[in-house]
């Protein structure tokens, strides 16, 4: 069993739960400047360190609920708070293991679907993140072949960029990142829920499709 401890993170989702407002109620708060500029981002979603949002709260008008707190500490194992990112284990997306496999977006979401992936050390907002060291471990139990060039631009601090739509009002006409394409079972209800739950609150529309393995370039199963 892994011991790594995981810093409390918290993404728009998280946020929301803890100061009991509605889900698009901290994105609203960046737009006006209230929400600081995120401590961290990976795989182009920004996450932020405990103490910047417990900075949020305001007598009289913003107040974080201290059940909604405390069940959210209970929920990350080993976690601890951490006051700089400095403090921080690296963590990765599904954006940046696939610079590390040297495949798709699509194609991780899958592995992890056939659970193929050690899970997540924290899923937040929908995403799901890994430490570099936990990937690695796995991908040299497994025999993967890895990037060590991605590998090293992961430790130099280099993550997929932060999506616009997210943080700021999107100018006319420029193009915006849309979430990968991920696939489900019928058996991952829950995983498919959260995935679609977090691209509208990121203000995306979504198209659902049936999906049939063998009219797909998917690797073969392990």
């Amino acid at each position: 069993m892994s011991t790594e401890r995981i810093p409390y993170l918290l993404g728009y989702q998280e946020i929301a739960q803890l100061f009991r407002v509605a889900r698009d109620t901290p994105l609203l708060w960046r737009k006006r400047s209230l929400l600081a500029d995120p401590d961290l981002v990976v795989s182009g979603s920004p996450y932020w360190l405990l103490p910047t949002v417990l900075a949020l709260t305001k007598s009289g008008h913003r107040q974080i609920d201290p059940q909604a707190l405390d069940h959210y500490k209970s929920a990350v194992t080993g976690g601890y708070v951490a006051s700089g990112v400095e403090q921080l284990p690296i963590l990765i997306g599904i954006q940046e293991v696939s610079w590390i496999f040297d495949k798709t977006p699509s194609a991780i979401s899958q592995w992890r679907n056939r659970g193929t992936l050690p899970e997540p050390r924290l899923t937040l907002s929908g995403s799901p993140l890994w430490t570099l060291e936990n990937i690695l471990s796995d991908a040299n139990r497994r025999n993967r072949p890895i990037s060590e060039k991605a590998v090293a631009r992961i430790r130099s601090g280099e993550r997929a960029q932060l999506r616009r739509r997210q943080d700021t009002d999107r100018q006319a006409g420029e193009p915006e990142t849309d979430p990968a394409p991920q696939s489900f079972t019928c058996q991952e209800s829950s995983a498919a829920t959260r995935f679609l739950e977090s691209a509208l609150i990121a203000g995306f529309t979504v198209e659902i499709r049936p999906f049939w393995p063998d009219m797909h370039d998917a690797d073969q199963p392990e």
